[in-house]
């Protein structure tokens, strides 16, 4: 008689996990949460305005919502190892190239690579993975796996001002680049397999005989896709999303908000003090939704974000508050990454789940980058960034009303579609 997997041996899922560690450090730990450190040394080398340097993330994020979709289908179709690997070289590539660079559209470019390259690394490889590899403590192995990108930016963003002042900004580009490509190609290329299959076994915490029978079951249970994308549900979460993801645009600029209101001494230490946030909060939320849901977790991680802008607008509480609120704003990063996942499922459940969360996850690029560009032209147009801290304060509360109202739509709508299954 066949043996169920017990859990108590050494899985080969947590391998995977390892790989996605990783993956996350190298990638958005590296070459996203680290690249704010960058901007005030350009502009103050360079010349240009804010708004129109910081335009590249916009381009950036717009192209990662580009390739996206593109992205969603070809992992689950084209060998996974080939195509993260490949975009990897793609996304830090052109991150490298940036230390060459003399004018502005030359990181326009150069962005716009990136963003779409970062789309077959960043987030989808990672959740893909986890949610094949794992049909037990699936929230557990995302939480750690995302907070990995916040253990990367927590130690580039000294790293990083390190090399700035020892090499200057130029050198600091190429070798942070290099660093990405040395933390994620050797898993991607020799370790990284997309699915239990792959490689003889069965996902951790699933029993041998239960693989076809469990996915079938997945295939009948939940909302269709195509139902799911016309409801007020879907329009609800979406934006709630996209709310956040304004919030976590602010993150790339806190070292230039911290020079703004003489806080220049501590601008490396609140940009680590973000990455800490992040990963404090993937943990801590990954934890809370196994105890309060997916709701009310992410209801208390709104609030937390809230405070932070709150705390960052009362600066002359002096730093201790500024690091509180910097680590605060770290969590927006947590709500995106393991909330976001966990409400898409609690809504629609499985049976989409894929298709609807790889739409779920454009909101995030295509806002957070647009809301990179609004923040820069907004600080070139107001000198200050208290405007800019209002929004973000207006943002969390609509994200939490939105939340509410999209999962109650969410919960009828999920009964409807039973009744006529």
């Amino acid at each position: 008689r066949e043996q169920p997997v017990h859990e108590k041996k050494f899985h080969p899922a947590w391998l995977m996990l390892i790989a996605c560690c990783f993956i996350q450090i190298g990638s958005i730990g590296t070459i996203s949460n680290a690249a704010g450190i960058l901007i005030p040394a350009v502009l103050g080398d360079l010349g240009f305005s804010q708004g129109s340097f910081t335009l590249y993330m916009t381009l950036q994020g717009l192209c990662a919502v580009v390739g996206m979709p593109i992205a969603g289908k070809l992992l689950n179709k084209v060998n996974i190892r080939l195509l993260v690997s490949v975009g990897m070289i793609f996304t830090a590539g052109p991150f490298m190239l940036m230390s060459r660079f003399t004018e502005v559209w030359q990181w326009y470019i150069a962005g716009s690579v990136l963003g779409f390259a970062s789309s077959f690394v960043f987030t989808l490889p990672t959740v893909l993975v986890i949610s094949n590899w794992f049909k037990k403590k699936t929230g557990q192995a995302m939480g750690i796996a995302m907070a990995c990108a916040g253990i990367g930016g927590a130690i580039m963003n000294p790293l990083g001002n390190f090399f700035i002042q020892q090499f200057g900004w130029r050198m600091t580009y190429f070798l942070m680049g290099a660093i990405a490509l040395v933390l994620v190609l050797p898993f991607t290329l020799l370790l990284v397999r997309a699915k239990p299959a792959d490689m003889g076994t069965l996902a951790y915490g699933e029993e041998a005989g239960e693989s076809q029978e469990s996915a079938a079951q997945q295939v009948l249970t939940g909302v269709p896709a195509k139902v799911a994308l016309r409801s007020l549900s879907f329009v609800c979460i979406f934006l709630v999303a996209g709310c956040i993801a304004f919030c976590t645009a602010f993150i790339q600029l806190v070292p230039t908000f911290a020079g703004t209101v003489g806080l220049s001494a501590i601008a490396a230490f609140m940009a680590s003090a973000v990455m800490i946030g992040n990963i404090a909060g993937k943990l801590v939320l990954g934890w809370l939704n196994d105890k309060l849901g997916p709701k009310r977790a992410a209801l208390l991680g709104i609030a937390a974000v809230c405070a932070s802008f709150l705390l960052l607008f009362l600066t002359a509480l002096g730093p201790a508050a500024a690091l509180v609120g910097a680590f605060l704003l770290g969590i927006s990063m947590s709500l995106i990454a393991v909330s976001m996942p966990l409400i898409v499922r609690s809504a629609y459940g499985s049976r989409d789940y894929s298709q609807i969360f790889y739409i779920v996850t454009m909101a995030p690029s295509l806002v957070g980058s647009l809301g990179m560009a609004a923040i820069g032209f907004m600080y070139d147009a107001f000198g200050s960034y208290n405007p800019i801290l209002v929004v973000g304060i207006v943002c969390c509360g609509l994200a939490g009303l939105l939340l509410i109202v999209g999962l109650a739509s969410a919960g009828r709508l999920s009964a409807q579609v039973e009744k006529t299954a």
